[in-house]
């Protein structure tokens, strides 16, 4: 028994059948008893249309053929309509439409049923959620510098910077909000040093052609100190504070946003989701080649994007993004500014 079932209108079923087969695994079994029916109710025969019986006083001769006797011209069969319901109730027994032709038949033109069309390709925005670990190692990342095996490391580094700051709302959105916060803080720390380090050649630069032209001997031991001392700081303790910055900023800004969605009533997307808006958005600070203002117009871009970035990332409005964002810089101008009064009371 496969266990199959299916409901049928018994007034299709004929009224002394007892035997049925399963449409599934083809298993005859009884449904019910036709004992236990009343007698199936069988229109009347015209008595006129049949021939007469033969006399009982005329019992058949030994080798007689019954097939030999002649036909008697009989009416319309009584049971066509019992036979037709039976048929009507199996095929709605099995699913199938009584007046639906067969699959590859004559009437449906011998063409065969369409195979079912393959699913589209998995990517962040269908993919499943309680198998999001598969989905993030199996389904490629849309930031070129988390796919460097495909796209190379310099192609890589140049395409997710040219997207965040080209079309920064749809980076962000399309940005996995987890797998991991290795590569995004080494994207950040890319751009960082190479802001320092440009800035650290334009002022080595700057303090030789004033020395020369001053002709000043402190200026001239001072580029020699920087020019000791610089590469020390930026490659050894300018990496190590980025990351304290970054992990101070990010558990304060994820702070404010959490707060803010217990009044609005969003959720947004985790703590990893905030980070890694941070890292991406210091695409602007490649401005650090420039001199002079190369830094100030990085860090005003960075900081539009960030707000972007946390409305896109956690789903929630801009004004909640810029409020979390602009209050704790607006915390430390404060307390820079009063320590500044501080010490010129002093």
């Amino acid at each position: 028994m496969c266990g199959f079932g299916r409901e049928v209108d018994l007034t299709k079923i004929p009224p002394r059948a007892q035997m049925a087969t399963c449409p599934r695994c083809e298993h005859k079994f009884r449904f019910r008893v036709v004992d236990d029916l009343p007698p199936a109710a069988v229109p009347p025969v015209d008595v006129s249309s049949v021939g007469p019986r033969p006399a009982p006083s005329s019992p058949l001769r030994s080798g007689q053929d019954l097939s030999a006797r002649p036909a008697t011209s009989a009416g319309p069969d009584p049971l066509a309509a019992q036979r037709a319901a039976a048929e009507q109730a199996w095929k709605h027994l099995q699913g199938v439409k009584p007046d639906a032709p067969a699959p590859g038949g004559p009437e449906s033109g011998g063409q065969k049923p369409e195979a079912p069309r393959p699913e589209a390709a998995p990517t962040y925005l269908n993919a499943p959620q309680e198998s999001a670990q598969a989905a993030l190692s199996s389904v490629p990342s849309p930031v070129p510098f988390e796919e460097l095996p495909r796209y190379g490391f310099f192609p890589g580094l140049w395409g997710t910077i040219t997207a965040v700051l080209k079309t920064p709302s749809d980076f962000f959105r399309a940005m996995p909000v987890t797998g991991g916060m290795a590569k995004p803080l080494i994207f950040h720390l890319l751009l960082a040093e190479f802001m320092v380090l440009s800035q650290y050649i334009w002022s080595l630069t700057s303090l030789g052609a004033l020395s020369q032209y001053t002709g000043s001997q402190e200026l001239m031991d001072l580029g020699l100190g920087m020019a000791g001392a610089g590469p020390i700081l930026i490659l050894v303790f300018y990496p190590l504070l980025l990351v304290l910055r970054l992990m101070i900023m990010t558990g304060i800004i994820h702070f404010i946003l959490r707060v803010l969605f217990r009044f609005t009533g969003g959720q947004g997307s985790g703590a990893e989701a905030t980070f890694r808006v941070l890292c991406y958005s210091a695409a602007p600070l490649i401005l650090g080649v420039l001199p002079f203002f190369g830094p100030l117009l990085g860090g005003v871009w960075s900081i539009g994007l960030t707000i972007i970035g946390l409305r896109e990332a956690h789903r929630t409005r801009g004004s909640a993004a810029m409020f979390a964002v602009l209050l704790p810089i607006l915390l430390l101008l404060a307390a820079a500014l009063g320590l500044m009064q501080a010490g010129m009371k002093v």
